[in-house]
C-alpha cells in the first residue's frame, strides 16, 4: 500500500497548497514565483507566502540573481535526514513525556474523535499498548475512515506481543485483503454481510473500545473501560467462532 507524494507532505506537516509548491518546484528545479505559480496552480500572492513558510521549515532555499528572486527546492533526501533527526529528537524526549503523562490525576475515560480527518487519531494509541488488537469493520468503510492507521498497520512488526484478528464482511475485495495481510500474527475471518448489518467499526485494544461511525457520520467514540473492553472482547470471540476463514 504506497502512499501519495501529497500524502508523504502532509504526513511532514505541509498543507495541500504547501505540498503542491514544493512539488511544482521539484519539477522546474530554479524558478521564479511566477512560473511556480502557473506550474503549481496555486495563487501569485498565496505561492509568495507559501513559499516563505517552505523556506522557514527547510523544504526550499531563495536565491537572489541579477536583481531578481529565485526559489530552489531542497534535496528529497533532506527531508529524510530531517525526519531523522525530528524523531531521535521526540525519542530522547519521550521519558520526560512520559513522566509528565503519569502524573495526571484524572484520564478522561471517554473521548470523542468528530469529522473525517480526526478520526485516525483514534487508533493512535494502538501502536504503544501493543497486545493483541481485535477488530469488528466493514473493510470499505474503515479505509475510507481510517487510511492512516491502515498504512500504519502495514508497516508494523508483529509479533506475539502485537497481533491483530478482524472480523470482516465477506466480499471480494475482503478476501484479497486477507491474502495480501495474512501472516502467523495477523488473522482475518469473515461474516456474511447480511450478518453483520450495522455500518459500524468495532475496535478492542488494552482497556480501550473504540466505536467508529463510519457511513453517514464521521465520529468515533473511545471508551478506557476494563469491563467495556472485555464485553465486546467476549462478543468479537463469539463472532470469531461462526466466522469463515
Amino acid at each position: 500500500m504506497h502512499q501519495g507524494t501529497h500524502e508523504v507532505l502532509a504526513g511532514l506537516g505541509l498543507e495541500e497548497k504547501e505540498a503542491a509548491t514544493y512539488l511544482a518546484l521539484l519539477e522546474l528545479g530554479e524558478a521564479t514565483i511566477l512560473k511556480i505559480s502557473r506550474r503549481s496552480g496555486v495563487k501569485r500572492p498565496t505561492t509568495y507566502l507559501i513559499l516563505g513558510e517552505l523556506e522557514k521549515k527547510g523544504f526550499v532555499s531563495r536565491v537572489v540573481r541579477y536583481k531578481k528572486t529565485f526559489y530552489a527546492p531542497q534535496h528529497p533526501q533532506k527531508l529524510v535526514a530531517e525526519a531523522e533527526i525530528r524523531l531521535k529528537e521526540l525519542q530522547s524526549a519521550m521519558p520526560q513525556f512520559e513522566a509528565l503523562f503519569n502524573k495526571a490525576e484524572q484520564k478522561p475515560r471517554v473521548v470523542m474523535f468528530e469529522g473525517k480527518e480526526r478520526l485516525d487519531m483514534a487508533y493512535d494509541e494502538l501502536f504503544v499498548v501493543k497486545g493483541e488488537v481485535l477488530f469488528i469493520s466493514s473493510l470499505e468503510l474503515s479505509q475510507e475512515a481510517f487510511p492512516r492507521s491502515y498504512r500504519k498497520l502495514d508497516y508494523s512488526l508483529f509479533s506475539p506481543k502485537f497481533r491483530t484478528r478482524e472480523i470482516i464482511s465477506d466480499s471480494a475485495e475482503g478476501r484479497a485483503y486477507a491474502t495480501r495481510v495474512h501472516g502467523p500474527y495477523r488473522e482475518v475471518r469473515f461474516i456474511p454481510k447480511e450478518l453483520l448489518p450495522f455500518e459500524i467499526d468495532v475496535g478492542i485494544f488494552g482497556n480501550r473500545t473504540l466505536i467508529t461511525s463510519v457511513k453517514k457520520e464521521f465520529f468515533t467514540i473511545s471508551i478506557e473501560s476494563d469491563e467495556m473492553a472485555q464485553a465486546f472482547r467476549t462478543m468479537f470471540h463469539v463472532m470469531w467462532n461462526v466466522a469463515n476463514a
